[in-house]
């Protein structure tokens, strides 16, 4: 297939993804260190204001939560933590419940730590995250019991790898 022939395939289906709203965002294909490909595609806002261009900057969002996770993996692997250690170990100041919360239970979102995000409060900044959760006394449900996705889980997985 010749380079032409690529670059046509590629931006048929990538207008088309587009077209059929399963994408939008920006697109950069590189063979051999040369870029072949590059385009931009929908807008950088819902209300659709400003059109996406190469320059454009995304937040990366909960991408990186999964490295949260395979950095305390690494890390379990080499014997430099333990995922059943509970995170009072690291001395983070929080309530009594952080003798009962391993890291295990923070990566698994198995913890029963209250929410610190809902409807009403949303913490700008890891001062009001830590507010929020040392101020509350009791968990949700027993760590390991139940599950319960939120941000609290992987804020402390940030603050257990910073020990």
């Amino acid at each position: 297939m010749n380079k032409k022939s690529e670059v046509n395939q590629i931006d048929s289906l990538m207008t088309k993804s587009y077209e059929r709203d399963l994408f939008n965002g920006n697109v950069l294909i590189a063979k051999n260190h040369k870029i072949i490909y590059q385009k931009s595609f929908g807008f950088t806002d819902e209300a659709k204001q400003t059109k996406l261009n190469d320059n454009s900057i995304f937040n990366i969002g909960s991408i990186a939560k999964e490295f949260n996770a395979v950095v305390i993996m690494i890390l379990a692997e080499r014997s430099l933590l333990n995922l059943d250690d509970p995170i009072s170990k690291y001395n983070l100041g929080l309530p009594k419940w952080s003798e009962k919360v391993t890291i295990r239970h923070l990566i698994n979102y198995a913890s029963g730590i209250p929410k610190i995000e809902n409807k009403l409060i949303v913490p700008k900044n890891d001062e009001e995250a830590w507010k929020i959760l040392r101020n509350n006394d009791t968990l949700l449900f027993e760590p390991g019991t139940g599950y319960m996705y939120d941000n609290g889980n992987v804020f402390l997985q940030r603050k257990s790898l910073k020990r």
